[in-house]
């Protein structure tokens, strides 16, 4: 039996193991992960460098990176004027008050590890997604599958184009009426690569199968075949392919223990839908 999420509370006791934290969009997702980024390296719990905060997109990473940037210049400022013993200079938030709340000794502490980590905040891991894949890949080496010289590649229009060219020839230039027009197989193609890991249905009809389904899924099946073979052969590398093959490369039966000691430790957050 489910039971309903609990309420996250940021000034609560911290989490512990896998926590995921969901809201809709405009509710303060971003706002708690840069609040809880400044709580945990205020506190000691975590420095700045063991921190991995992913997200989706280059815009929604430019905006956390800038998020948590201000979030740790507040926490320095008002812990400044507790280590003064200065009224502050600005009503505090929840967050703020309870992190300046505490013995002169530790509010030193705690402002000392928060300047540390704006000093070295451009090395901050603070990635979409793809980028965090890559970077995995790129520690992983060989056991990441991921050709060095590779050039990477946003989509792969141009190359499934081509191969759809080839296969359309191939299969209906020597015979009679094609079974689907050239702009048919071309989507039918397009679909099938961009979404390479969705199953191809129905299966197990032929050539013959008078709904034309037996053959459009075999081209379909033939298209990507045909894209993944030359895009190995010529060192392609998609943003999907950061994906899958980090996964393939930590899930593989041989060598993914090896790969996921191999990893970086890293403490990730991540904000939900």
């Amino acid at each position: 039996m489910s039971r309903d999420p609990l309420p996250f509370e940021l000034c609560g006791d911290l989490p512990s193991g896998t926590t995921v934290l969901e809201a809709s969009a405009g509710t303060g997702k971003t706002y708690t992960i840069a609040a809880l980024t400044a709580r945990l390296i205020a506190e000691g719990a975590a420095e700045l460098s063991e921190l991995l905060l992913v997200t989706f997109g280059r815009m929604a990473t430019n905006e956390l990176r800038l998020r948590v940037r201000e979030r740790l210049v507040a926490v320095e400022s008002c812990l400044a004027d507790a280590v003064a013993q200065r009224a502050p200079s600005r009503p505090l938030s929840a967050l703020e008050t309870m992190l300046s709340t505490a013995e002169p000794a530790e509010l030193a502490r705690r402002r000392a590890r928060v300047s540390r980590a704006l000093a070295h905040f451009d090395s901050a891991t603070i990635a979409t997604t793809h980028e965090f894949c890559f970077q995995m890949l790129d520690g992983l080496g060989v056991l990441g599958d991921r050709e060095p010289n590779a050039t990477i590649v946003e989509h792969l229009t141009d190359l499934t184009r081509e191969v759809t060219t080839d296969l359309y020839l191939r299969r209906y230039a020597a015979g009679g009426t094609p079974a689907m027009s050239y702009d048919e197989a071309l989507e039918v193609a397009n679909q099938a690569v961009e979404a390479v890991h969705a199953r191809l249905v129905p299966t197990g009809l032929g050539p013959d199968d008078p709904s034309g389904s037996g053959e459009r899924v075999a081209f379909a099946t033939a298209a990507r075949q045909e894209v993944e073979r030359r895009k190995r052969a010529a060192s392609l590398f998609t943003y999907d392919d950061m994906l899958t093959r980090l996964r393939d490369a930590l899930a593989d039966a041989d060598h993914g223990q090896a790969a996921g000691g191999a990893a970086p430790a890293a403490l990730p957050h991540r904000h939900g839908r």
